[in-house]
């Protein structure tokens, strides 16, 4: 039985990214089971993007991506995390703290920020065996050649993003307990060749970006009128 898609399979789903809606869909017939039990058969017509991560996340984008079938009124929500340096180049292009900030040094470790985080969902996550969302295929960022992302479940339905005043509750803070101790049981009890000093880096990969802020400290200060104290 064939499948008779109505969109345009080249249309990317984002304008600055090379990710397109044949991409997505690809990764979702092959590796997100649930869409391939409801809807493996059915044809798609559109697909819709939107940047979810507004004022949420600086150095990626998170689109919540559509799915509209041909012959059925059901939706399917997926999610696309995609990793870039924009807003960085924004923010140091607008700040007056002398020459660009964000150097090369950086950008590189924000390549190494994502592949920690492809690494985890990859290799990690199967062993813990906690409530993590589904990744489906995740894509290496290697600079000014190809863009990375991190294609998961969308959990709009499932979850609730806390800002820094909302509070939980003790009932809450149990639970995430008993979860955090069964993942550090679980590392543990794993085979040690399975992550023992593979991922070293990530503890110091924060340090390429904490140099580059002393020299902004000065201008601040002035700009606070704080630089006698």
């Amino acid at each position: 039985m064939g499948i008779y898609d109505v969109i345009d399979l080249t249309k990317k789903l984002h304008e600055k990214y090379s990710f397109t809606n044949g991409w997505l869909l690809n990764s979702l017939r092959e590796k997100d089971e649930i869409f391939k039990n409801l809807y493996g058969y059915n044809g798609v017509k559109d697909i819709t993007a939107y940047d979810v991560s507004d004022g949420k996340g600086f150095v990626s984008i998170v689109l919540r991506c559509t799915v509209f079938f041909v012959d059925i009124e059901e939706t399917y929500a997926t999610i696309l995390k995609i990793p870039g340096s924009d807003s960085l180049v924004e923010a140091s292009d607008k700040s007056d703290y002398g020459d660009s900030w964000l150097t090369e040094d950086m950008r590189q470790g924000l390549t190494e920020m994502h592949q920690f985080e492809c690494d985890f969902y990859n290799e990690i996550a199967p062993l813990l065996d906690a409530p993590i969302p589904k990744v489906f295929k995740t894509e290496p960022w290697i600079l000014d050649k190809f863009d990375g992302c991190v294609h998961m479940e969308d959990l709009t339905n499932r979850g609730k993003s806390l800002s820094y005043f909302d509070c939980i509750n003790l009932t809450q803070i149990k639970s995430f307990v008993r979860h955090l101790a069964k993942m550090h049981k679980n590392i543990l009890s794993a085979e040690q060749k399975l992550w023992k000093g593979k991922y070293l880096k990530g503890a110091d990969c924060f340090g390429k970006f904490l140099s580059v802020l002393e020299g902004t400290y000065e201008p601040f200060l002035q700009k606070c009128k704080l630089e006698s104290k």
